[in-house]
């Protein structure tokens, strides 16, 4: 049940990750009662950066994929026996390098994951010898087997499909299987760099501007990474990042002059050695990686002679989020909250209504300034009066022609404590409650609202040209923050809901006066890389929803090969736009400055 989905000629795009390599599929011993002794006569500093090593050549420096391909496994396994530079034939791995090569080609030996997990449980130990032993085969492959022994951790519950009989899941078992591998899937998305600062940029100065929060953000700045104002903080996180890559060792590290000293309080801040509660291995809450996640730094010992303090970034995406998920989260829970400013509701509103809407309608107001004969509605203009009673029809509404986009933006980000994350087995799936998880995310008020009243709120819009007397392509959308809802799994379980919602409704999808379409799931992420593409007139937003439909169609037995029909919006924009995934407003770096 494990699949990856093709990208394209010698590329692939994983979502799952049961084609993993376990260290039971390598080797007939039994896997160490203690696997970290594999690895204490290893300094933690030189393990953390193997490591390190392999988690960026996954993800290639400007790119917005991770890259799984076979070569960059075999690229990844000579990392950790130190002889890249070697011909292959020489490779000290040799012997390694030939028995990964005859597995099926789906295979990997490392994912993000691998690493993430591998590094969580290196920083949770603290007695690794101090000196550097002298390097050997042997010692190098022990770090190999540690990190197929993550392997094994990762994909631990996959005997519970076999154990609980997962037929009797029947059309729930996509579903079931959502969750189930949510652990892991999770982490399989990236984005751009650049466009990820932009929206940090955005969302920090929505913060710094807000009568509420202004003052408490700045506080929180100034006590926790010693700058004066989110300027300050951004600048220093996104020029150390964007000076961070070793061409040659082919690493992500920050060697920052010793006086840089704004530039080190932040950093300092990123990779503060804080206390987490180390978990039972079998608890899933371990694929959390808090501690990755509050500290993505690793900073290095300190060398008198050196004019410069060294830090690794133990996860390119983790840093990156620091300035905007992961930063959302940290002022709530680390001064909101303690302090009692808001309540957590308060906070998600503030987010999704004065940062979010606002970042989409300008990415749209952006992407159709040179098509007029696009029809663009945000929030403020879908709100309406009927018989008295005020109306908040829907998010934003889109027109060419006859063809109308109606989309529901989510800014809320799935949490940890709600049992979403951690099923394990079919009786944690049967405890969720899934009516609430659809409400909350958006799906239940496109239905029976968006959907379902737009003939009979349509006239109510303010569309002078549209003619409401024709039959119309409705394009259902859903515009999600958390890249979770975006993914694969999560894209076809939520298109499958859609339509039994459509069904219980009453609403046919073929009718005279319309036909809807399958639901759409994009991530904001996706709308910045096609924002530039859009305003060059070089694609067309409609026909870009038709190629996402068709390539992901259920319906279609041509894409069950391979299971394509569980692509995603990451698959039509490798097809469709080819360059151009910075905006030209953002690309020049202008808003940086201002």
């Amino acid at each position: 049940m494990f699949v990856y989905i093709s990208l394209g000629k010698n590329k692939k795009y994983y979502y799952m990750l049961g084609n993993l390599i376990k260290y039971s599929d390598f080797y007939t011993a039994p896997i160490p009662d203690n696997p970290i002794e594999l690895i204490i006569d290893i300094p933690k500093e030189e393990l953390i950066a193997t490591i390190v090593a392999i988690n960026t050549r996954l993800k290639p420096l400007g790119v917005s994929h991770f890259d799984d391909s076979r070569d960059t496994q075999i690229n990844c396994l000579r990392t950790i026996f130190l002889d890249n530079e070697n011909h292959i034939e020489q490779s000290f791995c040799l012997s390694i390098i030939n028995k990964y090569i005859i597995t099926p080609s789906n295979n990997n030996l490392f994912s993000r994951v691998t690493c993430l997990y591998a590094l969580q449980e290196i920083l949770n130990f603290n007695g690794f010898a101090k000196e550097t032993p002298e390097y050997n085969f042997d010692n190098r492959e022990r770090i190999f087997k540690f990190l197929l022994i993550a392997n094994n951790q990762i994909l631990k519950g996959d005997s519970n499909y076999k154990k609980e009989g997962y037929e009797q899941l029947g059309n729930d078992f996509f579903e079931f299987f959502m969750f189930r591998e949510l652990h892991h899937n999770q982490y399989n998305e990236c984005s751009n760099s650049i466009n990820v600062f932009y929206k940090s940029w955005f969302l920090l100065h929505k913060i710094e501007n807000h009568h509420i929060f202004s003052n408490h953000f700045k506080n929180y700045l100034t006590w926790y990474y010693k700058v004066e104002n989110a300027d300050a903080f951004l600048k220093n996180i996104f020029w150390a990042y964007i000076k961070s890559y070793d061409e040659t060792l082919k690493l992500r590290y920050l060697n920052v002059l010793k006086s840089e000293l704004d530039t080190i309080k932040v950093l300092d801040a990123f990779s503060a050695d804080c206390e987490f509660k180390v978990l039972e291995k079998d608890n899933l809450e371990v694929f959390d990686f808090s501690r990755i996640k509050k500290s993505p730094l690793f900073k290095g010992r300190m060398k008198d002679e050196k004019d410069t303090i060294g830090y690794l970034i133990l996860d390119d995406g983790f840093f990156l989020e620091k300035a905007y998920s992961l930063l959302i989260n940290d002022f709530w829970f680390d001064y909101l909250k303690p302090n009692k400013i808001c309540t957590r509701k308060d906070w998600g509103s503030f987010i999704g209504t004065d940062f979010y809407e606002p970042f989409l309608c300008e990415i749209f107001l952006e992407s159709f300034s040179n098509t007029p004969e696009f029809i663009f509605r945000s929030t403020d203009e879908l709100k309406f009066k009927i018989e008295g009673r005020p109306i908040e029809y829907a998010d934003f509404y889109i027109r060419e022609k006859q063809n109308i986009a109606l989309i529901e933006a989510k800014s809320s980000y799935l949490a940890i404590i709600n049992g979403y994350k951690t099923v394990s087995t079919i009786d944690d799936f049967r405890k969720l409650n899934l009516e609430e998880f659809y409400d909350d995310y958006g799906l239940v008020q496109l239905v029976s609202k968006t959907i379902k009243k737009f003939h009979l709120y349509k006239n109510h819009i303010t569309d002078d040209k549209f003619n409401s007397n024709r039959k119309v392509q409705l394009y259902p959308i859903l515009i999600v923050n958390d890249p979770i809802f975006s993914s694969s799994l999560a894209s076809f379980v939520f298109k499958r809901k859609f339509n039994e919602l459509l069904e219980k409704e009453g609403i046919n999808k073929k009718a005279k006066e319309h036909n809807i379409k399958d639901l759409c799931i994009m991530n904001v992420s996706h709308l910045q890389d096609m924002e530039q593409s859009l305003i060059d007139k070089k694609n067309n937003f409609f026909k870009i929803l038709d190629t996402y439909l068709l390539m992901s169609n259920y319906n279609n037995k041509a894409n069950f090969n391979r299971y394509n029909f569980l692509r995603t919006f990451d698959h039509v924009l490798h097809a469709k736009i080819k360059e151009g995934l910075i905006a030209n407003r953002i690309k020049g770096l202008k808003w940086l400055e201002e």
